[in-house]
């Protein structure tokens, strides 16, 4: 098992040993999606709302890991061709004539063992509860955007929130002042970080609003968010 496959295996196996929608394993699948994101033979289209049909499986793959099983000794493989088998569904959907027509109940999708239908997936789900579960589908989507904004929060891959710092304090930096006013709940307030940094809350806040709020803003784009949608 090569480096690959140890690291999807691990995050699986996290994934599952986790409450559905606890704060673990709500950070272990987003990092299993960021993931899947970066896998090579990933599925992908030059419509301009691919993105779309990216969210729409991300949510799928989070919904149902718990039934993945591989197929062969390599676990890339197995879960690119999982989740390339729904994913390739729904490009084909923004290809569609009607793609802007009412969503189709009998619309088929890809799933472990073969293809379902969408009325099939929704169990118990009456046509007075579609437009709840629509919402909820929403909802979700902007959960997921929100909780991998957090995770590029901590980890910072590119350096981005770390280097944007102030020159008289580089502890002052945007990675910090979203930490503490991002991930801590409640957050803390800008003078009691002024006052912990011993600068001033002016400086701390125009910081804040200059340099940190755009980057986020460019980050949380990058991952789906839509100007509409309330993080």
């Amino acid at each position: 098992m090569d480096d690959l496959d140890q690291r999807l295996t691990a995050l699986i196996t996290q994934v599952r040993q986790h409450p559905p929608k606890s704060r673990q394993w709500r950070f272990a699948i987003n990092r299993l999606l960021m993931e899947i994101q970066q896998l090579p033979k990933l599925a992908k289209s030059s419509h301009p709302d691919y993105r779309t049909a990216l969210n729409l499986t991300l949510e799928w793959v989070s919904h149902n890991i718990s039934k993945f099983e591989p197929y062969s000794d390599s676990v890339a493989e197995s879960l690119m061709k999982w989740v390339n088998g729904y994913l390739r569904w729904r490009i084909q959907d923004l290809y569609s004539p009607d793609k802007d027509a009412p969503l189709s109940l009998d619309a088929p999708i890809a799933c472990d063992f073969g293809e379902i239908t969408r009325l099939d997936n929704l169990p118990n789900l009456t046509l007075s509860g579609l437009d709840g579960f629509i919402e909820n589908s929403q909802r979700e989507t902007t959960q997921r955007i929100g909780l991998e904004l957090e995770l590029y929060i901590e980890q910072d891959p590119e350096g981005q929130l770390k280097n944007s710092y102030l020159s008289s304090s580089p502890q002052c930096n945007c990675q910090f002042l979203s930490q503490k006013r991002v991930l801590k709940e409640p957050p803390d307030k800008f003078a009691d970080i002024a006052r912990e940094l011993s600068i001033p809350y002016s400086t701390v806040n125009s910081h804040w609003k200059r340099k940190c709020e755009p980057i986020l803003q460019k980050i949380a784009e990058d991952l789906g968010y839509k100007q509409e949608q309330s993080l």
